[in-house]
């Protein structure tokens, strides 16, 4: 009785250390794996913000933003050569205007010599006809004449139109983009080495995170332990049991059932002897491990740390900028490609109005030739009437000398229709050249460092949240996981207790075959672990099982994966 009422007390021991073990490690293994989650977050935000960092379609805008800086840089000089040639239109129109005026006062002269020869050769039969015939000729050529007037002077107007604050608006062009231009190329420049920077702090930061992960799942996967330490004292528990069983079946005598009693007391002792000094050894390991923790972890901040106040904020600040740039230049490319487009219409219409007025020009040609033709057969009508024809003769030769005024005068426009020609097609290229796609770039490219800009600030939003939690989290709970402090002397105390319900030495174990080979094997089938069965083969006296062969030893990683379960 006194027997089993000592054997019960450390029975009861044990148990209180198997419960508090198991409830111990339990609680550390749930501190351990929030850790390792808010690692895990903390490089998945890394990932993404990596990715956002490294984002090739934001990279390949830049870069085109980059090259459409010469395109910026090159619309002031464009615009310049739109003004000059808008103003070689200008001028050639205006030519235009003075000849207009030479043949309106040519046909006046021609009129007033066909009036005179009308009135002069009034008494000749049939005269009267054939000088109103000539009259209404003139008349029409005045009418083409005019027709052609007015439609210089739209064009005047046009052109006007066109020219208006021409002057101020390229001024303002040459002040202002190459500000634009020189804050686009180097805010680009900046924010793409800010960038790479991040990328590349990033980086550290990751490998950092996941050097801790690493940590943290390979101390999660050593503190099996625990579970070791639990079983076992349980097969020390089992062992008890086992032979109370035994020794209710009654096939041993007081005598030697003391002996077998004092022998399992010893195995007990033996096995959690062994059992407090493997825990002690792997438990230091354990709390060493976590004790480092703080180190990394706070290496790790001080790096997140620097990220995010410097850099972090740097490039968010630069994309801002470079948006805000973006917005300036396309103001500006935005005026310039209106200014172009004027100058692309007005090169059309003026080409289309120069052939409308090629055509009149031909018709006063005809009207000039049909003059001469009539002037020169009223010659040969007054040469046969004698000295009746002299005097409208006088006059019609004066009418064919002036109609050649006109024919001299349609040669200068025709000349100075195929300036204005010219003029007009290449203020059509130029409107091209300033025109372009380049606003539809910056448009483009705009959106894309936009929406780049936002996903890289949402990135560092979460990355700064999870920041945060690894801070609190993992600085504050590690610090209290010291298992060996709390539980060691629990073991050592049922160490203690076993050692006490020994003798001095192991008992006679003469007699007791039967008996060691029916309870050592009975007790011997719990065991788990190699040092449990060598400890046993040494208090039984029985020769040892062969273990079974070693697993390979597990990686880093495998250990990591064996730690998310």
């Amino acid at each position: 009785m006194e027997r089993q009422t000592a054997e019960t007390e450390l029975v009861s021991r044990l148990e209180g250390a198997r419960s508090r073990i198991e409830q111990r490690f339990l609680d550390g293994g749930v501190v351990l794996l929030n850790v390792l989650d808010v690692l895990n977050r903390l490089v998945a935000s890394l990932e993404n913000l990596s990715g956002s960092l490294g984002d090739e379609a934001a990279e390949a805008t830049i870069g085109q933003l980059v090259a459409t800086v010469d395109q910026l840089t090159a619309l002031p000089g464009i615009e310049e050569m739109r003004q000059q040639r808008l103003g070689n239109v200008a001028v050639t129109e205006k030519s235009l205007g003075g000849y207009i005026a030479d043949m309106q006062e040519t046909l006046r002269y021609l009129r007033t010599f066909a009036t005179t020869a009308k009135i002069t050769g009034a008494a000749i039969p049939d005269f009267s006809g054939f000088a109103e015939e000539i009259l209404e000729r003139i008349q029409y050529g005045r009418t083409q004449v005019d027709a052609l007037g007015t439609k210089i002077g739209t064009l005047s107007s046009v052109i006007g139109s066109a020219s208006t604050g021409g002057g101020e608006a390229l001024e303002r062009f040459r002040r202002s983009v190459p500000d634009i231009a020189g804050n686009l190329s180097r805010n680009a420049g900046d924010l793409t080495a800010q960038r790479r920077h991040l990328s590349q702090l990033a980086a550290k930061v990751g490998a950092s995170a996941r050097h801790v992960q690493t940590k943290v799942a390979t101390t999660l996967s050593a503190m099996q332990i625990g579970d070791i330490t639990r079983q076992r004292i349980e097969h020390c528990q089992s062992a008890f049991t086992f032979l109370d069983d035994y020794l209710a079946a009654g096939t041993l005598d007081a005598e030697a059932a003391g002996r077998l009693t004092a022998l399992v007391r010893h195995l007990v002792h033996a096995q959690l002897g062994e059992i407090a000094r493997d825990f002690a050894r792997e438990c230091k390991t354990v709390v060493s491990t976590i004790r480092s923790f703080g180190a990394d972890i706070d290496g790790l901040m001080m790096l997140y740390g620097d990220m995010d106040a410097a850099d972090g904020k740097s490039a968010d600040r630069a994309m801002r900028i470079l948006e805000a740039d973006i917005a300036a230049a396309r103001a500006v490319v935005r005026d310039i490609e209106q200014a172009a487009d004027k100058a692309n219409a007005l090169g059309h219409s003026t080409v289309e109005t120069v052939r409308e007025l090629l055509k009149g020009v031909e018709t006063i040609k005809l009207v000039r030739t049909d003059i001469q033709y009539m002037a020169l057969n009223t010659n040969l009508r007054c040469s046969k009437l004698g000295e009746e024809g002299r005097a409208i003769n006088v006059v019609t030769a004066e009418l064919r000398t002036f109609s050649t005024r006109l024919d001299e005068t349609a040669e200068h426009i025709l000349v100075a229709l195929q300036s204005l020609e010219d003029d007009a097609g290449r203020l059509s290229e130029a409107g091209a050249s300033a025109g372009g796609s380049l606003d539809a770039h910056l448009e483009e490219a705009l959106d894309h460092i936009r929406r780049a800009g936002d996903r890289m600030e949402e990135d560092m939003t979460a990355l700064r949240a999870c920041g945060a939690d690894v801070s609190a989290k993992a600085g504050r709970t590690i610090a209290d996981l010291d298992f060996n402090a709390e539980l060691g002397d629990v073991l050592a105390d049922c160490s203690a207790r076993a050692g006490d319900l020994l003798g001095h030495e192991l008992p006679d174990l003469s007699g007791l075959d039967e008996a060691l080979a029916d309870l050592g094997s009975r007790i011997s089938r719990t065991y788990t672990m190699v040092s449990e069965r060598e400890v046993h083969a040494r208090i039984f006296g029985t020769p040892m099982e062969a273990p079974a062969a070693p697993a390979a030893a597990k990686t880093d990683d495998e250990l990591f994966d064996d730690a998310l379960f």
